[in-house]
C-alpha cells in the first residue's frame, strides 16, 4: 500500500502555508496582548486544518482506497505544525512573550492523542482487510 500519496503531499503544502499564517497571527496577537485574536486564530486554524484534512482525505480515499481514519493527515499535521513552530523560534520570529516550552508542552500533549489515534488506526487495519 502506498502511504505517501499526491493528495497527502498537497495537504502538507497547504497545511504548511496555513501553519505559517497561524504562527504569524499568534505571535502578533501575543505581542500586542490581543486575547480575542489569539483565541480566534487558534479556533480558525484548528477548523481550517480539520476541513483540509477532510477534503484531501476524502479525495485520497476515493483515489487510493486507503482506510486510515485520517491518521496520515493527523500525523502530517503534527509534523508540519511542530517543525514550523520549532523553526519559528530558531529563526527568532516569535514574540518576546512566547516561550518554546509552550510549543514543547503542546507537542507532548498532542503526541498522546496522536498515539491513541494510531492505536485506532492499527485496530481498524487489523479488523478490516485492505481493499
Amino acid at each position: 500500500m502506498k502511504t505517501i500519496t499526491p493528495y497527502l503531499v498537497r495537504f502538507a503544502f497547504v497545511a504548511s502555508a496555513l501553519t505559517l499564517a497561524f504562527r504569524y497571527c499568534l505571535s502578533y496577537a501575543i505581542d500586542n496582548e490581543m486575547l480575542l485574536i489569539i483565541v480566534l486564530s487558534a479556533v480558525l486554524y484548528g477548523m481550517g486544518m480539520f476541513m483540509l484534512g477532510w477534503y484531501f482525505g476524502k479525495k485520497d480515499g476515493k483515489q487510493s482506497k486507503i482506510r486510515d481514519i485520517g491518521f496520515r493527515m493527523h500525523l502530517t499535521t503534527f509534523i508540519v505544525y511542530n517543525v514550523i513552530s520549532e523553526l519559528w523560534f530558531i529563526l527568532g520570529l516569535n514574540s518576546d512573550k512566547e516561550t518554546i516550552g509552550v510549543v514543547h508542552s503542546t507537542a507532548i500533549c498532542w503526541a498522546i492523542f496522536l498515539s491513541v489515534h494510531f492505536l485506532f488506526y492499527l485496530w481498524l487495519r487489523k479488523k478490516s482487510p485492505a481493499v
